[in-house]
């Protein structure tokens, strides 16, 4: 007799008082990472510092295989990269067609503007924002640099970080002309002839999170700012080596933007790891604050240099984790659209870093010799591009750790966004992993080896060691006996990398100083693009080479339509999103492939419903398909691995659980096939 009344009222709870239920059935997410430069090349490196190719590692279809969160994006394809206007894209189109579509596919340098009538181009993200979603940026680069300004900010030139900054904090002309007349100097407060005015696409688009590097265009140059101090989440100075830390402005007009985002326009700002990861989710409910990181005063530092000489600064991964959860905490339900960029893999391309050796000159004269398998010179990631031939090297790094390090701190910010993938309570997600374009050409070469068993010289070797006879009076016989495999005994010929931990992320190191460590170099660099031995610039340039795509989602609907179909324009993704979070003006998906099994026709059930001590799992398989089953709590917490990754064949199943220790709730039971996540509820009385 009690029965039926418990149960309304469970669902009235579930209905009326449970925003984390609620978001499970309505929230649509789509979180697109952005690898600025990134090609497979630096991916494969990663990989094998981690043990691919050691026992255990050594076929895909070994457990410890895909140790990368970028691997186990189920879907894969190649796209291209180039521009209106160029065979080879600067970020600046290359981000903008993945924010607008097929009309983002601009002129190099312009950012979601067409340059032919000057009119600005209507983003994913502002049209997001326009339908309710909460969005937000991250970026390992300056936030106003073009990969990240191409989602909410429409300009000519991609430099003028300055204006992006404002269009950024500015949601209506007014508040724009305000930013500008904040001016202390009569000559730098808005002039409409100068200052163009707030594009159309981004008036009523506030941002909801923004965290990265960029602290510079946000504060003043020359004026004092009481938010250039970087303090931890108690307001205390963090100093390194004695000295206050401290971010520089370089706004000419001297108009402290962090000042107006903070008093005038409701953001919470924060300039330091610490701050980041303790802050209050409380107060980024629907209608409460937004959110304003600036770590660097340019770009955040590499990984690398983060872990030995600036620990303040959050990880990507940190960004990344608490963007999602403060846009959930906004999105009310709705859902929200996020952008994650690591942009500065791009940055060690340029730079060759780790692939090229300063011979003569200083700085923009330098003179380069193509070079590797050294220690990096002392300083930032960066560092070689203005050494002289004098400026000494560290004792134990090399080029190929900044790298392995930098992706790898993309993976784990990717990590975070699989997390919510396979959350029930997150809601419908969707996951794109891509890039704008390859930079430098960077390829492995091979392992360092100090034997140099290769006779060259050069301590870099490819190939394990040939075949021998252990007997050497056999070195001539043709018959397979007493054989010697190449390096054998050290386990083959794979890299040598031990695990590090920084933070609560482990990341790899070589084992030693003369052990297998990977050497890496790069095609572009002054030697091939032109420019002899001479700097000119950068070191290295971009390339027109196709890139790749990873794509998942916990419906079984999107991420699919990308296989089977040969290489695609990068103008591809964008409309997939569009279409995930029910947006128009994108253009068309691609479709769902013929003979696909999606969660619209999975059927799930569960019985019965109340409960009190067990139920039943039923689903059917339309084709012979990985399948798990797992139980979670309200707010996404796993209460138990009901059935494992196990193989079913086609088919109607029907899994038993046993509840008994379970106490009286709301409960998701949640089954994986394939890949895709079908969820229903149930409550235990």
């Amino acid at each position: 007799m009690k029965i039926k009344p418990l149960l309304i009222n469970c669902l009235l709870f579930v209905a009326g008082c449970s925003p984390a239920v609620a978001q499970s059935s309505t929230a649509n997410n789509v979180i697109i990472y952005i690898g600025d430069g990134f090609g497979l090349a630096p991916k494969t490196a990663t990989r094998m510092a981690l043990g691919q190719g050691k026992d255990g590692k050594r076929f895909t279809s070994d457990a410890g295989f895909q140790v990368l969160a970028l691997d186990k994006l189920k879907y894969n394809a190649t796209v291209t990269t180039h521009s209106l206007n160029s065979w080879i894209t600067d970020s600046a189109p290359g981000a903008s067609v993945y924010a607008c579509g097929k009309n983002g596919k601009q002129d190099n340098e312009v950012i979601a503007l067409n340059p032919a009538n000057g009119q600005a181009i209507e983003t994913i993200l502002e049209a997001a924002k326009k339908q309710g979603y909460a969005v937000g940026l991250v970026s390992t680069a300056r936030i106003t640099h073009a990969t990240p300004a191409a989602f909410a900010s429409h300009i000519w030139f991609r430099d003028l970080e300055d204006y992006i900054a404002a269009q950024y904090i500015a949601s209506t002309q007014a508040q724009y002309e305000a930013i500008f007349n904040a001016s202390p100097t009569a000559s730098y407060r808005y002039n409409a002839t100068r200052d163009w005015q707030l594009p159309t696409p981004k008036v009523g688009v506030e941002l909801d999170v923004l965290l990265g590097g960029g602290a510079r265009h946000f504060l003043p140059r020359t004026a004092a700012s009481p938010y250039k101090a970087v303090v931890d989440a108690a307001g205390n100075p963090i100093t390194n080596g004695g000295t206050a830390v401290a971010l520089s402005g370089t706004r000419a007009d001297n108009v402290d933007l962090v000042d107006y985002a903070v008093q005038q326009r409701n953001y919470k700002y924060v300039n330091s790891r610490d701050a980041l990861n303790n802050l209050d989710l409380s107060q980024f409910g629907p209608g409460g604050k937004k959110l304003l990181g600036l770590f660097n005063a340019s770009h955040a530092s590499y990984e690398q240099d983060r872990q030995t000489s600036a620990a303040w600064e959050p990880s990507l991964a940190e960004m990344t984790k608490m963007a999602i959860q403060v846009l959930q905490a906004k999105s009310n339900g709705k859902g929200f659209f996020l952008m994650v960029e690591a942009g500065r893999i791009d940055h060690l391309e340029h730079s060759n870093t780790g692939g090229i050796s300063v011979v003569a000159g200083t700085g923009a004269t330098n003179q380069f010799v193509v070079d590797a398998d050294r220690p990096t010179y002392v300083g930032t990631g960066d560092a070689g591009v203005a050494a002289t031939p004098s400026s000494p090297r560290t004792t134990n790094v090399y080029g190929s750790d900044y790298m392995i390090k930098e992706v790898l701190a993309f993976d784990y910010a990717v990590a975070e966004g699989r997390a919510l993938l396979a959350t029930p309570a997150g809601g419908r997600t969707l996951l794109l992993s891509t890039s704008d374009h390859e930079c430098g050409g960077f390829a492995v070469t091979g392992l360092h080896d100090e034997a140099n068993a290769s006779g060259t010289g050069t301590k870099i070797r490819t190939y394990a060691g040939q075949i021998t006879k252990s007997v050497a009076a056999e070195a001539g016989y043709a018959t397979p006996t007493n054989l010697v495999r190449g390096d054998g005994g050290a386990n083959g010929w794979f890299p040598e990398y031990v695990m590090t931990s920084f933070q609560g992320k482990d990341y790899p190191t070589p084992a030693s100083p003369t052990g297998k460590r990977i050497v890496v170099s790069y095609a572009s660099n002054p030697l091939t693009n032109g420019n002899g031995t001479a700097q000119s610039g950068t070191a290295g340039n971009h390339t027109p080479q196709d890139i790749w795509v990873g794509a998942d989602d916990n419906t079984g609907t999107h991420a699919q339509q990308l296989v089977g179909r040969g290489l695609l324009d990068n103008t591809a993704l964008t409309p997939l999103m569009a279409d995930f979070l029910k947006l128009t003006d994108f253009g068309t998906p691609l479709g769902v492939r013929a003979g696909a099994q999606t969660q619209a026709d999975t059927q799930l059930a569960l019985f019965p419903v109340p409960f009190n001590d067990k139920f039943s799992v039923s689903f059917e398989v339309k084709q012979p398909a990985p399948v798990s089953v797992e139980l979670f709590t309200e707010t996404g917490q796993k209460v138990q691995t009901v059935v494992g990754e196990r193989a079913y064949k086609t088919g109607t199943h029907s899994v038993a659980i046993d509840g008994t220790h379970l106490k009286a709730g709301l409960y998701i039971a949640t089954v994986t096939i394939n890949g895709q996540v079908v969820s229903k509820r149930t409550i235990k009385l």
